[in-house]
């Protein structure tokens, strides 16, 4: 899909953002070589409508758009370099370095219209975003929404942030999410101890198993208890409709209960998926200290191959159907106004200042993990201090 800019939006553009920094207006372009084969060339295409061609240290030697790649089937094997060796100028374009303004994209684009624009560093060399003239319309149009937007679950309602603007819950909603798991992961540690000590009287069997299935067992039970709490509680309705919500941002849908009802519950950004990674090699490691002890080298060897290809290749997958069946469920009304809430407060404050992609710093602080980490840490303490006192 083209997007056109007339005089009015360009001169819109420049009068009210044209200071703003090009990564508002920013996207990712997948890149392609000279020597790309067809294949690579139509696993792009499938991702974008607009590739960036360039050499093999990165720097930019043009673009490609989906209406020169119309008949990629028929096309030879070495179209791409063949065609550029004898006609480089059909590929040329413009770029512009990611220092760069609103402003010097629209005095490039007031001579050159274009549909991308390539952002490159200090040596040259394509960074992976272009500029937009999609973004440039919405950002004119007062509809450019946050490229990308995370958000959290908390016992105050649904919290989101889009790395510099931070709405719904807030700093309380945080600090309540990371005390509420800081006491339940102390407490539930106490309560899995009482747990074991009942199954080991009522199954004598159990103490018959080496150390480490024992520690296993009880890391076991622990999980799918909390999980099943987790299902539960209103925790796992707010955590769909925070998803929900996020998911029809990302695909520009409008925000209403109709239409954010139909979204997914999981997201692959998701938590989740990141804990069960974390989870799986800490299992991995175990199963790695397991097979140590009772197989030959060769055995550990294949054995650790096993549990690694299993991890890495299905973490993903894994974490979705948690999110899916114990971590998400359907949200009832209130917990969906909630993420709508969430959802039309970033809307409403990113229209009126519009910003570019967060650092990694930046984004990490709006995500909220320091403040719930300090939280959970003070709960955590607390509730063992109170155990302690009942104890004694």
């Amino acid at each position: 899909m083209h997007f056109s800019l007339d005089i009015e939006s360009l001169d819109s553009l420049k009068q009210h953002y044209g200071s703003l920094g090009v990564s508002v207006v920013a996207e990712p372009k997948p890149a392609v070589r000279l020597k790309a084969a067809l294949p690579d060339l139509r696993r792009c295409l499938s991702l974008s409508d607009f590739l960036v061609l360039v050499d093999g240290k990165r720097r930019v030697l043009g673009g490609l758009s989906r209406e020169q790649l119309l008949d990629v089937e028929a096309l030879p094997k070495d179209w791409l370099s063949r065609a550029y060796q004898q006609d480089p100028d059909a590929f040329a374009i413009a770029c512009l370095p990611t220092k760069a303004s609103i402003g010097d994209v629209v005095a490039l684009l007031e001579t050159i219209p274009l549909q991308c624009v390539p952002l490159v560093d200090g040596q040259g060399r394509y960074t992976g975003q272009c500029a937009s003239a999609e973004r440039l319309s919405r950002l004119a149009n007062q509809t450019l929404r946050p490229a990308r937007v995370g958000g959290l679950a908390t016992p105050l309602g649904v919290y989101m942030t889009s790395g510099y603007y931070n709405v719904g819950a807030g700093w309380p909603g945080l600090l309540a999410t990371g005390f509420l798991f800081g006491g339940l992961a102390r407490l539930m540690d106490w309560v899995g101890l009482i747990a074991y000590s009942a199954m080991v009287t009522l199954f004598p069997v159990v103490l018959r198993l080496p150390g480490q299935e024992q520690a296993l067992l009880q890391v076991g039970l622990l999980l799918a208890t909390l999980l099943g709490l987790l299902r539960l509680s209103p925790l796992a309705g707010l955590h769909a409709a925070e998803h929900m919500t996020i998911n029809a941002l990302e695909r520009d849908l409008p925000l209403s209960e109709a239409v954010v009802r139909k979204q997914p519950r999981e997201h692959r950004r998701c938590g989740t998926n990141l804990l069960v990674l974390l989870g799986g090699m800490q299992l991995l490691g175990l199963a790695f200290y397991i097979g140590s002890t009772r197989l030959n080298p060769v055995g550990v060897f294949l054995y650790t191959v096993f549990w690694g290809w299993l991890l890495f290749s299905y973490w993903r997958p894994a974490g979705l159907w948690l999110q899916r069946h114990f971590t998400t469920k359907p949200p009832s009304h209130a917990q969906l106004q909630s993420g709508l809430k969430a959802g039309r407060e970033l809307l409403a404050r990113f229209s009126e200042c519009p910003h570019g992609e967060p650092g990694f710093w930046r984004r990490l602080w709006g995500a909220g993990f320091f403040q719930m980490l300090a939280s959970f840490m003070v709960a955590f303490w607390l509730v063992d201090f109170l155990l302690g006192k009942c104890g004694g």
